[in-house]
């Protein structure tokens, strides 16, 4: 109950600067590496997905809060979980054209430091673009490495393919993305964690 009145309590502190913002909506979702790009100065963003996978369904939230053009605190929490991941993202050096853009991303679960990762994104063409995430977590105390290709086709629509890896496992996925106007998109991906267990995910930001 408290993780909602303070969820809600953000929301309608930043409505205003909801309505202001007509910028397109730039997510995180659907894939794991994210990237170098940080919400509008005090603009706020709501993220929902629900994935299914061996007969279990679990639901995300994530949450963005622009302190500034350079930097944004993140929150991510799974409903039937306890805890909640608090974490930062600081912009390095913005894309421009064919430059890459970089950024840092840090989180903390439960008070401890448990994910640091460097995030790279290039502009490949006018419809291709890449981002390459490499990093630490200390839930399994393993190195890993993330990148993702993406495709858009205009107005909105865009596929990615993506491969995760982290020492010997490997994860595959794909999906769709379609921002329909400037504040909302849905997304629909599958994959395979460890190449062995289907997923499909849906969401919405």
């Amino acid at each position: 109950m408290k993780r909602i009145i303070l969820l809600g309590g953000l929301l309608l502190w930043l409505k205003p600067s909801l309505a202001q913002e007509t910028g397109p909506i730039a997510t995180e979702r659907p894939t794991q590496s994210i990237g170098s790009l940080v919400l509008p100065t005090n603009s706020f963003q709501f993220e929902q997905g629900f994935t299914y996978a061996s007969d279990t369904l679990v639901l995300d939230g994530f949450f963005r809060l622009a302190i500034s053009n350079l930097g944004e605190i993140r929150l991510l929490t799974f409903y039937d979980s306890p805890e909640m991941t608090v974490g930062a993202k600081v912009k390095l050096l913005k894309m421009k054209n064919y430059r890459p853009g970089l950024a840092i991303k840090a989180d903390l679960t439960a008070g401890r430091l448990t994910d640091v990762r460097l995030v790279v994104m290039q502009k490949i063409s006018d419809r291709w673009l890449t981002t390459v995430n490499a990093g630490y977590t200390s839930f399994t105390g393993r190195y890993y490495v993330v990148a993702a290709l993406f495709y858009t086709f205009g107005r909105g629509l865009s596929v990615y393919g993506e491969g995760f890896l982290e020492g010997d496992y490997v994860q595959l996925n794909s999906g769709i993305m379609w921002a329909f106007n400037s504040e909302t998109q849905i997304d629909l991906n599958v994959g395979l964690l460890d190449l062995n267990t289907a997923y499909i995910n849906f969401g919405f930001a």
